[in-house]
């Protein structure tokens, strides 16, 4: 999409399974791991180490409704003269999970202290009910993710990125300034369509 704007924008994002309960304690390390936060694994590579973006992220979202499905997503928000290679490094860790003993540690306290501090209460106690309703669930899910997230390693984590993360197809959703864009990095990426302002926001 064609915007004018100093800095590019790139999301990637491939549709997943159908929501899925068995998986919500890895993919909730997971994305806290890998590419949630200022000390997770996509911003420091991305942006403190090669300094290829402002901006950076990676995770994996789960769905509200129990018939719709997970998500894959990564975003850099960089130079348009850096996308490219800020791309390039993205997929690179989309391919090929590093291993951070300290920060998968962190990781795993951040998201315990998460659940141990969220209260259900008052008024959203029915929200809560309604949200676990619609995912097809009659009890609190924290109920089964906290457990497993004091007993999982590195190795499930692994896991769970070997079979929902690698080398996955995406489609790759971009904004910004197309004088200042490299058309032909973006054709590497697949077959590209230039979308309108109007076609995308309905004005």
């Amino acid at each position: 999409v064609e915007y004018d704007m100093v800095q590019a924008e790139l999301m990637l994002m491939h549709r997943g399974p159908e929501f899925n309960t068995e998986i919500l304690p890895e993919a909730k390390i997971f994305s806290e791991y890998f590419g949630s936060g200022l000390s997770s694994i996509v911003f420091q590579e991305i942006r403190e180490s090669k300094a290829l973006a402002y901006s950076a992220y990676a995770g994996f979202a789960s769905p509200r409704r129990a018939e719709d499905h997970h998500y894959v997503r990564g975003y850099i928000g960089t130079q348009a003269n850096k996308l490219e290679d800020a791309t390039a490094a993205l997929l690179e860790l989309m391919s090929t999970l590093p291993k951070a003993d300290q920060q998968f540690e962190q990781a795993k306290t951040s998201a315990l202290k998460q659940i141990e501090t969220n209260r259900t209460s008052d008024r959203s106690i029915l929200w809560s009910y309604e949200s676990a309703r619609d995912r097809g669930v009659d009890y609190d899910l924290n109920e089964k993710i906290y457990p497993k997230i004091k007993e999982m390693t590195f190795e499930d984590v692994q896991a769970f990125f070997d079979a929902q993360i690698k080398d996955k197809p995406y489609t790759y959703l971009v904004i910004g300034k197309k004088s200042e864009m490299d058309m032909s990095a973006l054709e590497k990426l697949g077959p590209v369509t230039e979308l309108s302002l109007e076609e995308v926001f309905g004005y």
